[in-house]
């Protein structure tokens, strides 16, 4: 299972750059990146597609005990980094809907492999991908 499975001491960013690629590792295609596309990933995998730049509060005003986090921001051992509500989710960027409750844990090696292999499954049979526009809502099952 590439990083992750083989190489738990790997460094963070070798393991966030292999999930940001589609789990090939950092040369791997970029062939999952949508760069057009704006990429919300809850913790369950579901994923919705936005075509069009948007403020996170539009995905947090459906989702309000969730908050936004950019998956190239996060390290192991750490807590993932909450994206301004008023900040604008940026094409060619996945990121994730994470419960409140987990504001405060710090992120696993677990957690990250996890992410990495839903975003990875999701992002490569298009027909599990949802896309919004202006408001959508985002699968609250997390």
């Amino acid at each position: 299972m590439g990083a992750c499975a083989s190489s738990p001491s790997a460094k963070t960013t070798n393991t966030t750059a292999w999930m940001n690629n589609g789990g090939g590792g950092a040369h791997a295609s970029e062939s999952f990146r949508r760069p057009s596309s704006i990429m919300v990933m809850n913790l369950a995998g579901r994923i919705k597609e936005f075509k069009q730049p948007i403020p996170a509060k539009t995905v947090l005003n459906d989702n309000p005990h969730c908050y936004l986090c950019n998956s190239e921001s996060v390290h192991i051992g750490t807590c993932m980094p909450r994206v301004p509500d008023e900040e604008e989710l940026l094409p060619g960027r996945i990121y994730f809907l994470v419960p409140l409750s987990h504001s405060h844990s710090p992120l696993s090696l677990t957690l990250l492999c996890d992410l990495a292999v839903k975003a990875g499954s999701a992002l490569s049979n298009p027909k599990n991908n949802h896309t919004g526009t202006n408001r959508a809502s985002v699968t609250r099952r997390l």
